[in-house]
């Protein structure tokens, strides 16, 4: 996400990025990426330095993101007299899930075409990567992308995600969805039934990428994040 952080800090923003620990390592749990997203970004931003944040997340990030945020609102810290917290949630071709859902129901129960789970590994690795996440991303960085992605630990497709707390009436007017309209990966008709079966109001947002606009579109993509930063602050 080089290119989209630097677009950002062209804005006058700071950013901050955290690679999911799942990925490669069989053994962990869509609850192991929420721990360690919590213990290694969050806490360290918003408890010990005070920051105020927008989450931008993406794709599965959804599922340990969802939960991670468990009393990290700034309306909930502005309440408790202390410091910091999260000002919105931006959700990015991303899955919203409810209570107990796990990533395989929420894909109708199957692995799509482009997904090859490994029983024996315990690790769905991807067919043809490209033409699913970066086919809209231009050369030689499709290829530089496809080459840092890892398997996805067959864990964290089936197991459910916990307590969800983006519905919270802390966030209200202040979560916004990225619908990337040419998503190969989560059709558009996907993401669409995420926001419709999250039971909460979305300020819905076409992108006219596919899944990774951080590569393909890095400054449009910028712009609608920094518009969306500024709504959410204008709400405090």
């Amino acid at each position: 996400m080089d290119l989209f952080s630097e677009q950002l800090m062209k804005a006058g923003f700071e950013t901050y990025s955290f690679g999911l620990i799942t990925p490669g390592q069989p053994q962990l749990t869509v609850q192991d990426d929420a721990a360690a997203l919590i213990t290694k970004m969050l806490l360290p931003l918003i408890e010990e330095l005070g920051k105020d944040i927008v989450l931008y997340l993406h794709s599965y990030a959804g599922f340990p993101g969802s939960a991670a945020i468990k009393g990290l609102s700034k309306t909930e810290r502005l309440a408790a007299g202390k410091p910091g917290g999260i000002l919105g949630l931006i959700y990015q071709s991303a899955f919203i899930p409810k209570p107990g859902d796990t990533l395989v129901k929420m894909i109708g129960g199957h692995y799509p075409p482009w997904q090859a789970p490994d029983t024996e590994s315990g690790l769905v690795n991807l067919i043809d990567p490209k033409a699913t996440f970066y086919a809209d991303v231009t050369e030689p960085l499709a290829t530089k992308a496809v080459n840092e992605l890892l398997p996805q630990s067959l864990l964290s497709f089936n197991t459910a995600s916990g307590d969800v707390f983006y519905g919270i009436a802390a966030y209200d007017k202040r979560r916004a969805y990225l619908h990337s309209i040419k998503d190969q990966a989560l059709p558009p008709f996907a993401q669409a039934a995420f926001v419709a079966e999250s039971g909460v109001e979305w300020n819905v947002q076409n992108i006219d990428t596919g899944h990774s606009p951080f590569f393909s579109e890095p400054k449009q993509l910028a712009d609608i994040v920094v518009s969306n930063v500024k709504a959410f602050v204008a709400t405090y």
